[in-house]
């Protein structure tokens, strides 16, 4: 074996790609997501057209289980996510130089079309070629957490001090590293399969439909709070350098929880950690509802691990355990259709009003309940 070979095969092994393709995927969205209201703001839009600029993603993503059907009958998860991923970043570059209402509309469009897929087709790829270790999938993910938090905190302090137009530029960099990053996600053996006699057998499993309800209710919760959470900090007197803490401290409560997550799925399994991550949920938005100061607000943000890291991991997870034999990357697209799909259309269209004419108290105690209700929905359904 010649040491170019023995290379290889140790990064397969370690699954290095998958780890750089989170780190610098999160970096991406880490340096954007939260600064992207900001600058809505900034340009003069209000709250209802920033509503539903952020919906334009969950709309969007509603189509992604039909990138996940592409993918699984042509057999093209190597190939496509860096197409996706391309087609996601470089229309930023476009968006920060225009005050445009309609022109954003179309790039962010643009933008959500080819953003849809990108979590599934990986997610997919990464839980192919962890094969029967799928609940390893957090220590693969958690490097994700990692990207995120460093680049929210380093992007907090360089916004406040050169401006909001450097994330236009950050972002379609780290996100063309990511899709280098995904050429090199190992190949897995594709499963042959009839895909329409799968896709019936999915369809037909009760269990996946109140998995999807609970799961989207859930991800309303955590929708309402990540697409206003900027715009939240902001109302509570937050400058850029705390709203970046924020973030990072979010960031940062997910490493434990990822790195566990293998623990945790053996010892309770995938369906009762969504569910607490509901009950978490739940807690978390009525405390932000409370919350009197920024300070409050971050120590509130320690709670983020067990909310979202606990939710996409055992979700993740589910989707895959309940997935026909060669249908995984639609499953992950239904799950990801679920919660950043229909979760963040619904929450992010009427938060935007809710937050404008009542106020964050409202917008939190609605969130609050629907975590408590998708939570519930999943534990009165049946494990099997």
């Amino acid at each position: 074996m010649t040491v170019r070979t023995s290379l290889q095969a140790r990064a397969t092994h370690l699954l290095i790609a998958p780890k750089a393709f989170y780190f610098f995927w999160f970096v991406a969205l880490g340096s954007f997501m939260p600064f992207i209201t900001l600058h809505y703001r900034s340009i003069g839009l209000d709250l209802a057209q920033i509503g539903v600029l952020l919906s334009l993603g969950g709309f969007l993503q509603i189509i992604s289980p039909l990138w996940g059907l592409v993918a699984d009958a042509l057999r093209l998860r190597h190939l496509l996510l860096p197409v996706v991923i391309a087609g996601a970043v470089f229309p930023a570059l476009l968006l920060g130089v225009t005050t445009d209402f309609w022109l954003i509309f179309a790039l962010v469009t643009m933008m959500s079309l080819f953003f849809a897929p990108v979590a599934p087709l990986a997610d997919s790829a990464t839980l192919a070629a962890l094969g029967n270790a799928r609940e390893r999938y957090g220590s693969q993910r958690v490097w994700g957490a990692v990207g995120w938090g460093l680049s929210t905190i380093a992007f907090g302090w360089a916004v406040e001090r050169m401006g909001l137009g450097l994330i236009f530029w950050v972002y379609p960099i780290a996100g063309m590293l990511a899709a280098l990053a995904a050429l090199a996600m190992p190949r897995a053996e594709l499963v042959t399969v009839n895909v329409a006699q799968a896709a019936r057998r999915l369809l037909r499993d009760g269990r996946w439909a109140r998995f999807l309800i609970g799961a989207m209710l859930i991800g309303c919760s955590g929708a309402l709070m990540h697409g206003f959470f900027s715009l939240y900090m902001e109302d509570l007197g937050a400058g850029g350098e705390q709203i970046g803490l924020a973030y990072t401290i979010a960031s940062i409560s997910e490493l434990p929880v990822m790195a566990l997550s293998a623990f945790a799925i053996r010892r309770w399994g995938s369906r009762r950690l969504i569910i607490a991550a509901g009950g978490v949920y739940a807690v978390r938005m009525a405390l932000y509802w409370a919350a009197p100061a920024p300070e409050w607000a971050l120590a509130i943000q320690l709670l983020h691990g067990l909310c979202f890291a606990s939710l996409w991991t055992s979700g993740v997870v589910e989707a895959q355990r309940l997935a026909p034999p060669g249908l995984e990357a639609t499953a992950q697209s239904l799950f990801g259709m679920s919660v950043f799909g229909v979760a963040v259309a619904l929450a992010n269209t009427v938060g935007g009003v809710i937050y404008r004419d009542y106020g964050y108290g409202a917008l939190f105690a609605a969130a609050a309940l629907l975590a408590a209700l998708g939570a519930v929905i999943l534990a009165l359904g049946r494990e099997g």
